[in-house]
């Protein structure tokens, strides 16, 4: 076992203690805490054990695993960072139009 997977377990094992903070304080549901925490299992499990992926990266003909995670990782990364954007734009068109029909309102109020 090299430095970079205890440093990745450990990372895993911090996530799956802030995940269950977040459970005891409600503010993940008993669903979301499970998938969580069986997620960050995944990756203490993947992080110490590293070969049990070595039959997928030989079928994708990646010469390593880390390749293959790191192909990975970068493709999440990708739909993260397309769904936040998404979220944020529709979020910003809902304050947009809220604001608008508030200064309507504040609009006619002061004309009256």
């Amino acid at each position: 076992m090299n430095i970079f997977q205890i440093v990745a377990a450990f990372f895993g094992l911090l996530m799956m203690y802030i995940v269950s903070i977040h459970a005891k304080r409600r503010t993940f549901s008993s669903l979301e805490s499970t998938l969580w925490l069986s997620l960050w299992g995944l990756f203490v499990v993947l992080a110490i054990f590293p070969g049990l992926l070595q039959g997928i990266a030989d079928t994708l003909h990646f010469s390593r695993v880390f390749d293959l995670l790191v192909v990975g990782a970068f493709m999440v990364l990708v739909y993260l960072t397309f769904n936040n954007y998404i979220a944020h734009k529709k979020l910003r068109t809902k304050l947009e139009d809220f604001v608008r029909k508030a200064a309507i309102k504040n609009a006619k109020e002061v004309n009256r």
